[in-house]
């Protein structure tokens, strides 16, 4: 769990960088091994700006060729907690959520592990398959071009069967 003490933030501008396992965020399935949030506070009176970056280590399986590979993740993200805010609004890039001092709790754990789980490609291409930003052809090769040397004779019966049936 993220959280922090509301009268813990200090008026104005400040940072803080997280060191975070995947364990905390309740993600450790999804291949994410360790993080790093750089957490950027702008505390108002009326409000709580928190700007959100994240870098990831990932072990990922390649679609193509099902080899693993690390990779690091990044994404960013902002959550505003504002006094009086009438709905709690979520976008693709910020949330917006009611503030609430007498809670003096603030979780941004929802918020951290979304923003992580989005950033993990819909595409998993090893690095090897990428050449300057483009997804390269892939080339699969299945055995020797001579067919002579490798001839597997469990073919042979369905090959008189389709020559048959070519016939009729």
């Amino acid at each position: 769990m993220v959280s922090f003490r509301f009268n813990e933030i200090p008026k104005g501008i400040s940072q803080e960088v997280l060191d975070l396992q995947a364990e905390e965020l309740g993600i450790e399935d999804s291949g994410i091994t360790r993080l790093r949030a750089s957490l950027t506070f702008n505390k108002q009176d009326d409000s709580l700006r928190i700007q959100c970056e994240i870098a990831a280590d990932a072990a990922l399986i390649c679609d193509r060729s099902l080899d693993s590979f690390e990779t690091e993740l990044e994404s960013a993200y902002e959550v505003v907690f504002q006094l009086g805010a009438e709905e709690e609004l979520e976008e693709l890039s910020g949330t917006l959520r009611k503030l609430n001092p007498s809670q003096n709790t603030i979780d941004i754990t929802r918020e951290l592990r979304d923003t992580v789980l989005l950033s993990i490609p819909v595409k998993k291409i090893h690095p090897r398959y990428v050449k300057d930003g483009d997804i390269t052809e892939f080339e699969a090769s299945f055995g020797d071009n001579d067919n002579d040397a490798r001839h597997d004779p469990r073919w042979d019966a369905l090959t008189e069967l389709k020559q048959r049936i070519e016939k009729n």
